[in-house]
């Protein structure tokens, strides 16, 4: 499920790369192409740098956007109860953050091209999706390496556990269609992966606890913080509090 980062219809925002697709269902780029969008999937944004990232694929895409409204989107967008980051940054530090990000107008990262690009105006469901897209890239029933490492890539940005069952899914296939990609290697490196994402969403639960303890000023507690948490993991708490504490 995709959320939109902004209201796009009250604001008139491009929210992703323009196509023109002249009433073709999809639009197929067999060497790819760069793709930048204004929405998220259910993970929020996690970071400060992750919000200047959103700025960067917003000035990319609305060049001649009015910098005070832009202004004006951030500072709502960075506020933990619009339901988008897992904090609250300051009014301050958002808009210096807007109008650097306007002067430089950098080209956003782009972590994968892509091969498919599907006309928004057309509805289709995600399995009609992923069966075009199996048409294209693959002749093959079973999945290549580089779309199980790509849909692999995909829950790890979204910080989503790794398991054959939820590749699988990803890529709307059978288990057995791709357990072959699964030897004690690969194991072994996705359960260090995983490690790594059981970490990362626990930081984000320990960052939200602090902004909701030491809202209105109130002093932090780390027995309070391990209550309403239920993290064990000292590193943890402790990494959640210096990067609270620098803003990151």
């Amino acid at each position: 499920m995709l959320i939109p980062l902004f209201d796009y219809d009250r604001h008139r925002i491009i929210m992703s790369t323009c196509f023109t697709f002249q009433g073709k269902v999809y639009l197929y780029f067999p060497q790819g192409v760069k793709y930048h969008s204004l929405y998220r999937t259910t993970r929020k944004i996690n970071t400060f740098a992750e919000l200047e990232y959103v700025a960067e694929k917003f000035v990319w895409l609305n060049p001649d956007f009015d910098l005070e409204k832009m202004k004006m989107l951030f500072y709502i967008l960075s506020d933990r109860q619009n339901g988008h980051v897992i904090r609250t940054y300051g009014q301050p530090r958002v808009e210096q953050m807007v109008e650097r990000v306007y002067d430089n107008q950098k080209e956003p990262y782009c972590h994968k091209l892509r091969k498919v690009i599907f006309n928004p105006n057309k509805m289709l469901d995600r399995k009609e999706k992923m069966k075009i897209v199996g048409m294209l890239i693959s002749r093959k029933k079973r999945p290549t390496e580089e779309r199980i490492n790509e849909a692999i890539q995909d829950l790890w940005i979204d910080k989503q556990k790794i398991t054959i069952k939820s590749v699988s899914e990803h890529l709307d296939v059978s288990r057995h269609l791709i357990r072959w990609f699964f030897d004690e290697h690969q194991l072994s490196f996705i359960k260090s992966m995983n490690e790594e994402i059981r970490k990362e969403n626990e930081l984000s639960k320990a960052i939200t606890a602090i902004d909701i303890l030491t809202e209105g000023g109130n002093p932090l507690k780390m027995r309070e913080l391990k209550k309403i948490t239920s993290i064990r993991d000292y590193s943890v708490l402790k990494k959640a509090i210096s990067n609270y504490q620098i803003g990151v």
